[in-house]
């Protein structure tokens, strides 16, 4: 029963990676810009985690993680916030936020 309830270093890095690459696979291959964003925000997500986890194993005390991942989320979130206000003015303008149709009404 202890060996379940064993989690350890490996599990959150695969955690992160999870996270990291199902944002990238987001970012890569989603033609709408909100879902961009949003997978943006994802891979910010697993980096935290890693500071997080990195910071727990490597001093235990975690203020020094704490204090980074604190700068980190809080700049991420102005970002996500500046970008989906500019989404919505961009969504103003042309009544969808397909980046393809977008790319062709400017030519």
């Amino acid at each position: 029963m202890a060996v379940i309830l064993n989690i350890g270093l490996i599990h959150y890095l695969i955690l992160a990676l999870f996270l990291f690459l199902t944002g990238l696979i987001g970012v890569l291959i989603s033609r709408n810009m909100l879902r961009t964003v949003m997978s943006l925000f994802i891979m910010t997500i697993a980096i935290v985690l890693n500071f997080l986890t990195f910071g727990h194993y490597c001093d235990k005390t975690m203020e020094n993680a704490n204090i980074i991942c604190i700068f980190v989320l809080t700049i991420s979130v102005v970002q996500t916030i500046i970008a989906l206000v500019i989404l919505y003015k961009i969504y103003q303008a042309n009544e969808y936020l397909d980046a393809e149709k977008i790319k062709d009404k400017e030519n």
